[in-house]
């Protein structure tokens, strides 16, 4: 599972692209610097950490199995 900190997260969909089962998708709620980030749809994360990887931001999020 993803867990996402929305207040680190620059919405910048590098971990959305990089999902292989195509779980995450940027949110239609906007943290306090004003930006949309990345939302866990809930199911499918196979903790493959693609997204991790590919996140420039280094508290962002973290995968848990």
């Amino acid at each position: 599972m993803v867990v996402v900190d929305k207040e680190n997260c620059k919405g910048c969909g590098r971990c959305v692209a990089a999902c292989p089962k195509k779980c995450l998708a940027l949110g239609e709620t906007l943290n306090a610097m004003g930006i949309k980030s990345v939302e866990y749809k809930g199911e499918g994360c196979i903790s493959c950490g693609m997204c991790f990887y590919n996140c420039p931001e280094p508290y962002a999020l973290k995968v848990e199995k």
